[in-house]
Formats: C-alpha cells, structure tokens, sequence
C-alpha cells in the first residue's frame, strides 16, 4: 500500500473527502493481487455499510479491463455496486441494496471521482 499511501491526498481530494473527519483508511476489496493492481486503498465510515476501494493500474486501459472484470463479479452480488475509471485509478464502491443512505454516499462519490458535478 506504499504506493496508494503517497497517492491518498490525490485520492481524497478525488472523492472530495479531504473535510471528511469520519472516513476511515482501511483494506480495499477485492485485493490489490486480485485486480493485477499496482496497489490499492479502501475507506469506510464507522457505522456505516458503505465501502470504497481505490485501484491504481499501469495505465487507463489496465483500469478499464479490471473494471469490466469486478462488474462481472458484481453481477453476482446482493451488493449494490458503483465503479468508475479516472486515469490509472479504478474506483469500486459497494453498499447493500435497500440502505439509501450508503447508496447515495457511494453514488456520490462516484460522481466526484468521475468530475461529474
């Protein structure tokens, strides 16, 4: 996680998370060696069932490719599940159906990593 770790202010500020006192670092899932990630970083809040990790790949397309995987993998899930690409990093967000307010938050984040306003 060395990697991820110098990369994390980048990553938050992605996120807009950067004035977030409750968001926890915390292991990303899947693996890093599960995704042929370079590395990987996970954030959660206390409390709460939402759960986001961030890839970091060789390049877009790398991110892409593991992207199309993890849906595959989501697809056979109860989880509700948000991703999105932006550069060499892959966001995967999960939350279980039926909780909105874990679904807004990833839903959110999602937007931000992406720039969507």
């Amino acid at each position: 996680m060395a990697r991820m770790t110098a990369q994390r202010g980048r990553i938050l500020a992605l996120l807009r998370l950067t004035n977030d006192p409750d968001v926890q670092e915390t292991d990303a899932v899947p693996a890093a060696e599960d995704l042929d990630a370079l590395d990987a970083i996970g954030f959660d809040w206390d409390g709460e069932q939402a759960h986001i990790s961030v890839y970091e790949f060789d390049d877009y397309d790398d991110a892409v490719e593991a992207q199309e995987r993890l849906q595959g993998y989501a697809a056979q899930t109860d989880l509700a599940v948000v991703t999105t690409v932006n550069g060499d990093l892959l966001l995967w967000a999960t939350a279980p159906n039926g909780d909105e307010g874990a679904l807004r938050r990833i839903d959110g984040l999602a937007s931000s990593f992406a720039g969507r306003e």
